[in-house]
C-alpha cells in the first residue's frame, strides 16, 4: 500500500484508530527526546526532525479517523436512546 493511501485509510471512521494515534505520539516523543538529550549531529538530527513531523501526520490523521467513529457512535446512541424514550 502506498503511504497516500495508509494515511486516507487512517481518516476513516474506526474504533481501532487509537492505537496508531498513540504509537506515532509515542515515536514523535522518542525522537524529540533523542535530539534534545543527545544533541546528535544536524544530519542526523534533521533525519529525526523529518521522521517526527512524518509521526506527527501520521498521529493526526488517526487521531480524525478515531474522533469521526466517537462522534458518530455518540450520535448513533443518543439517537437510538432517544427512540427508546418515546
Amino acid at each position: 500500500m502506498n503511504p497516500l493511501g495508509y494515511m486516507s485509510e487512517l481518516v476513516t471512521p474506526d474504533k481501532s484508530r487509537w492505537k496508531p494515534m498513540l504509537m506515532a505520539l509515542g515515536v514523535a516523543m522518542a525522537g524529540i527526546q533523542l535530539v534534545a538529550f543527545l544533541k546528535p549531529p544536524e544530519a542526523v538530527t534533521g533525519i529525526v526532525v523529518l521522521l517526527v513531523m512524518l509521526a506527527w501526520a501520521v498521529g493526526a490523521c488517526a487521531m480524525i479517523g478515531y474522533l469521526r467513529w466517537f462522534f458518530a457512535s455518540e450520535v448513533a446512541r443518543i439517537k437510538r436512546e432517544k427512540g427508546e424514550k418515546k
